[in-house]
């Protein structure tokens, strides 16, 4: 192996670019030993880790789970569609906020186990060692949503006036709890982009990374900062505040959830629609020389 990079001898300075790793220097006969600098360990170190992690040479095939992505996957497009309808309906005061907090609290319960059914344990073996981690790890964050609304109904709402029908006072188990959980989902979200990726399906794939995107960004805009809190302290801003909260924050916000929405209906479509076709051909063969046979028959007829 040459060594292309500047390097000189440590005894008489003399050069040795181009000369192999081991050998001696030709001005003093001194043996010397070429190395990488720190800056191109460290950068051979970044490279090994994101072969191990993302590249996709030497995993195993995708096991066929079209089956499972069919059902699994429309179920959790459904409930995403559920909560994309429930926070529009509450953004433009259609339902009160008590109703659609009720609302979130029975989804967050049935949430985790959908996941689970999205994120079958068959497919470590067919995803780089980064994303089993993921399928490992992002699951059970889920559970945070359920209890973080379970700690706020138990302990906050009976402390503290209107928390349950009017503006959500402060509350940091809540917070910290819907923080992990919004993070675990970020994780699902291009877990699922990785595994769209595999199945060739493009559009999804980009549509879940915009999301997981949006929601370490735009979600936590919309969710942590105290804009409503704003709004409701009679300020003189109050109408300027929440018109910039629909429109620079919930718009795009929704917009977003549509995305994840669409790619997780796209998935379980095209499971179904492969499904069919594989239903199609079985027979196919014997059907068209039946065909063929009773056309015979009848032409001499």
């Amino acid at each position: 192996m040459q060594h292309e990079n500047s390097a000189k001898c440590g005894k008489c300075g003399y050069s040795l670019q181009g000369l192999p790793v081991n050998s001696s220097c030709p001005e003093c006969g001194s043996e010397f030993r070429i190395t990488k600098s720190d800056e191109e360990q460290q950068e051979g170190k970044i490279l090994r880790m994101i072969n191990s992690n993302l590249a996709v040479k030497g995993l195993a095939p995708l096991p066929d789970i079209r089956i499972r992505l069919k059902y699994w996957m429309k179920l959790a497009a459904i409930f995403v569609f559920t909560f994309l309808v429930f926070q529009a309906l509450v953004t433009f005061a259609i339902i009160p906020i008590g109703l659609y907090r009720l609302a979130l609290f029975v989804l967050s319960l049935f949430w985790p186990s959908v996941v689970l059914g999205i994120m079958p344990s068959n497919l470590d073996a067919s995803m780089p060692p980064m994303y089993s981690v993921i399928r490992k790890v992002a699951p059970p964050t889920q559970w945070c949503w359920a209890i973080g609304y379970t700690l706020w109904l138990v302990f906050h709402v009976p402390m503290k006036d209107y928390t349950l029908g009017g503006n959500l006072k402060f509350f940091i188990p809540i917070l910290v709890l819907h923080v992990v959980a919004g993070i675990g989902l970020a994780g699902i979200a291009f877990w699922v982009h990785d595994l769209a990726l595999r199945l060739g399906l493009d559009c999804a794939a980009k549509r879940c990374n915009t999301f997981a995107i949006l929601l370490l960004t735009l979600g936590a805009l919309v969710f942590v900062l105290p804009w409503k809190h704003f709004a409701a302290e009679n300020l003189g801003v109050a109408s300027f505040v929440f018109f910039a909260y629909i429109l620079v924050l919930m718009i795009p916000w929704l917009w977003a959830v549509s995305l994840f929405a669409r790619a997780l209906l796209e998935m379980s479509n095209d499971a179904t629609w492969s499904l069919k076709y594989e239903d199609g051909l079985e027979g196919r063969q014997e059907r068209i020389n039946k065909k063929i046979a009773e056309h015979e028959h009848t032409r001499w007829l």
